[in-house]
């Protein structure tokens, strides 16, 4: 009997260890999720799993980290292993219903939740996953009702106070916002997400003092909470304290050196400082921490070009990635790709003749001639030409003798084509915590891009952030025909740019153009089509240059549009007046003093033959090209454009959903 005891014992002595170890590990596990050290909980969730494969709950924990960090297809997997365990958990349940709306499967969501809500109508989470569903449709205010009836069940619930808030925000009622923040903090004082969500309701108001505040109290509460340590970087550096910001993002690298964010930040101080090499590594390492980020590559070759001479190796090195990737995306046939990556290389580096000769032989293949001999051109005037390259430039030079420019000896480089002004802006969000000041960074690239385009003189502004009474004083002033003013919202994968236009001379908007873009070169993409709608946006306008009799040149070519669908009405000169809200042009019928049939088009210049509109002819050199539409189809009203072909309401609403998804 005794043998019997001490073997029992020796048995209990081994195995309890064994059991102790994946319950710590769990624990421990647990602790670092509630700090939202995402990556560390799903570490140890996993060391658990290896010593007890059939550990229920760090199947849900790891479901729960994966869905905090958006990765949907991972955490489903965990949530259907946990519902296997656990089959009638309804806490797993309502965690696999979340996870389901985030893959976007939203009636399986949506049976779920009315399910559990059938057999318990007081089940909180699935209320909120209801509404959560409504969000997901862009119907704020019957997920504002589903919150609200949360709340009534339970005046003081936390997740309940900080949703409305947060849709309250976002439909514009600051003052039911400011009601359900405030309610929040005099229930819930004691949590730091509370403190949070209220500095950075505060930030999104302008309030940034008071949103420094709330950050600093809820770093008070918990000192691990990092995402309120990145807002509060963001807040130092909004308010020009770039030496206090630079210390917080120290500490932000010495927890964790792969906090790419936090060298962002860093890089952006030290250039305020005028540590323009010292930006540029910090900028640099950020870059080796996460070579996806799209806005820290920028960020570098922006302080490569302003910290290096044109020559450096630096900007060389920059230049090469650019080239590279737009090799590959010339290999796949995708042209507009490819031309803005080596656009971007020929502006970090302008000696990169690889990149500049690929750039040429595109503008071949797309048939702009002249433009794509400029570039060789200027590979033979930096000495750096190859026989092929001198034998293209005489190939082409030889087939454009008989070109319209040569036809009527005029030369389109010296022509003021730009008929349009436009000031261009930007506006920062301070509750940006992922990359500050990115809307300047975002307006000098768009500047850049619509360099290419000689319809538009663009003036950029980009010293200083300005408000909507800042930029239209400014443009008044310049005599902008139009000024822009671009902001950026973000979140770990989507990236939201909108430009809103307003008509220089009374202030009036023109248009709101918006770009949705998620996934891999998401910022690119999104530069690229937002550009693109502006340039569909802007009525085309050229002159007359040049005239023989019924023969005419006007300063249009097929660089500046497709004359498909449009005609062309010469207006006098001077007459031409921007429409005072909207876009459009303004003249009298008076004015119209005949019409231009096209004939041939070359890159910059038509050729084509006039009619005159009455007895007289009084067309003459410097009247104004006027292209109208013709086509019924691509008239009409102007309406808010989205992304083509994507469902831009549910893009637009994930950046609320990831706030809501947030809240714990």
């Amino acid at each position: 009997m005794r043998k019997n005891s001490l073997f029992i014992v020796f048995l209990l002595c081994i195995a309890l260890p064994l059991c102790a170890l994946p319950i710590q590990l769990f624990e421990e596990g647990k602790e670092l999720q509630y700090h939202e050290n995402w990556y560390g909980a799903i570490e140890l969730y996993q060391q658990a799993l290896k010593e007890n494969p059939a550990y229920n709950a760090v199947y849900r924990g790891l479901a729960e980290c994966f869905y905090a960090l958006g990765e949907y297809d991972q955490a489903i997997v965990y949530a259907e292993r946990a519902r296997r365990y656990s089959p009638q958990d309804v806490d797993i349940e309502n965690l696999y219903a979340f996870i389901l709306i985030g893959i976007g499967r939203i009636e399986e969501a949506q049976k779920i939740f009315s399910g559990i809500l059938n057999r318990y109508p007081n089940n909180l989470d699935a209320r909120f996953g209801m509404a959560e569903i409504e969000v997901t449709g862009g119907r704020l205010t019957n997920a504002s009702e589903l919150y609200a009836a949360a709340l009534r069940r339970q005046s003081e619930n936390r997740k309940a106070l900080l949703s409305l808030a947060l849709l309250s925000h976002e439909t514009g009622n600051m003052q039911a916002a400011q009601s359900y923040i405030s309610r929040a903090l005099q229930y819930h004082g004691d949590n730091a997400q509370v403190h949070y969500f209220a500095g950075y309701l505060s930030a999104l108001a302008g309030n940034l003092t008071e949103a420094e505040g709330r950050i600093r109290a809820a770093l008070t509460i918990d000192e691990n909470y990092d995402r309120a340590r990145a807002l509060l970087c963001s807040l130092l550096y909004s308010s020009g304290r770039y030496r206090e910001a630079m210390s917080v993002a120290d500490l932000r690298i010495a927890g964790d050196r792969k906090r790419a964010d936090a060298w962002y930040v860093k890089a952006l101080c030290l250039m305020k400082l005028a540590e323009k090499t010292q930006a540029f590594e910090a900028a640099q390492i950020g870059l080796s921490v996460d070579p996806e980020n799209e806005l820290m590559r920028t960020l570098l070759e922006d302080i490569a070009v302003q910290a290096f001479e044109f020559e450096d190796t630096q900007r060389k090195e920059l230049a090469d990635a650019h080239r590279v990737k737009g090799d590959a995306f010339l290999n796949r046939n995708m042209t507009d790709q490819a031309l803005y990556e080596y656009r971007r290389a020929l502006k970090v580096y302008p000696y990169d003749t690889d990149s500049r000769q690929a750039y040429s032989n595109i503008l071949i293949r797309q048939g702009f001639y002249e433009r794509a001999v400029q570039q060789l051109e200027f590979i033979q005037s930096i000495e750096k030409s190859t026989a092929r390259i001198n034998d293209t430039v005489e190939a082409y030079s030889k087939m454009l003798d008989h070109s319209v420019r040569n036809r009527w000896n005029i030369n389109p480089l010296y022509l003021n084509k730009a008929h349009l002004s436009v000031g261009l802006f930007y506006q920062v969000n301070a509750a940006n915590v992922f990359h500050p000041e990115a809307e300047k960074l975002t307006a000098s690239l768009m500047n850049d891009l619509l360099s290419y385009n000689r319809r538009f003189a663009i003036s950029a502004h980009l010293d200083s952030p300005s408000s909507y009474m800042e930029a239209f004083r400014q443009a008044r002033t310049a005599g902008n025909d139009y000024f822009g003013i671009v902001n950026l919202q973000e979140n770990e994968r989507d990236i939201q740019i909108t430009l809103d236009l307003y008509v220089g001379r009374t202030g009036s908007k023109a248009e709101t153009l918006t770009v949705y873009r998620s996934g891999n070169d998401r910022f690119g993409n999104a530069i690229r089509r937002i550009i693109g709608m502006f340039n569909q946006a802007m009525p085309v306008i050229g002159s007359i240059v040049g005239r023989s009799q019924a023969e005419a040149v006007i300063d249009i070519g097929s660089g500046d549009c497709d004359f498909t669908d449009y005609t062309v009405e010469i207006v006098k000169n001077g007459t031409l007046t921007i429409a005072n809200e909207g876009i459009g042009l303004l003249y009298n019928e008076k004015d119209v003093l005949g019409t231009f049939t096209v004939g041939r088009i070359s890159e910059d210049l038509t050729e084509g033959t006039l009619t005159r509109k009455g007895y007289y002819d009084r067309m003459a050199k410097g009247d104004m090209a006027v292209l109208i539409y013709t086509d019924p189809a691509r008239t009409g009203g102007k309406t808010e454009k989205t992304v083509d072909g994507a469902d831009s309401r549910g893009q637009q609403m994930s950046q609320l959903l990831s706030l809501l998804r947030s809240i714990r």
